[in-house]
């Protein structure tokens, strides 16, 4: 009875969520996929962050989930994907990064959020807009990079 009313509480206040599962477990995925649709119906009109995170990604000889997976249900979700390593510190810092500019994109007002991408385009070394430019070459040509340029992923978790 309380553990219910605590998560239900959690799914209506919080401003953004990291639903993570272990690799290495997927009965934990399948739980992640259930509180994923949980969360999507509690919070039906609200556009929410939502990070799915894929955490023991250390443990390589162990895993049961694998990663095309974990893409496959974050696109199916419409949510981010990113893997993770608590253990040795993998992918943390910019999960948490990519959480709170989230946050920030959908809380701010669209002509902030123009201005803050424009300033970024202007940031952006010419060998990674050509390394972009490249991928989306060699995406229409490999139906497999054309799978990875569709899912969200963390790599940057500024685009929308």
């Amino acid at each position: 009875g309380e553990n219910e009313w605590l998560q239900d509480h959690c799914m209506q206040v919080g401003d953004a969520y990291l639903i993570v599962y272990s690799i290495t477990d997927r009965a934990s995925f399948e739980k992640a996929s259930e509180l994923r649709i949980q969360l999507r119906r509690a919070r039906q009109t609200e556009d929410i962050p939502i990070i799915l995170v894929g955490n023991k990604s250390d443990l390589v000889r162990c895993r049961e989930v694998s990663v095309s997976e974990g893409r496959a249900c974050a696109v199916v979700f419409d949510c981010k994907f990113i893997e993770t390593s608590a253990a040795v510190q993998h992918n943390v810092k910019e999960l948490f990064e990519g959480i709170v500019r989230q946050v920030r994109l959908r809380r701010d007002s669209k002509e902030k959020n123009e201005r803050r991408l424009a300033y970024q385009k202007r940031r952006e070394s010419i060998p990674r807009k050509a390394r972009r430019f490249w991928g989306k070459i060699v995406a229409k040509n490999n139906k497999n990079m054309a799978f990875k340029l569709k899912s969200k992923s963390c790599h940057d978790l500024s685009v929308l």
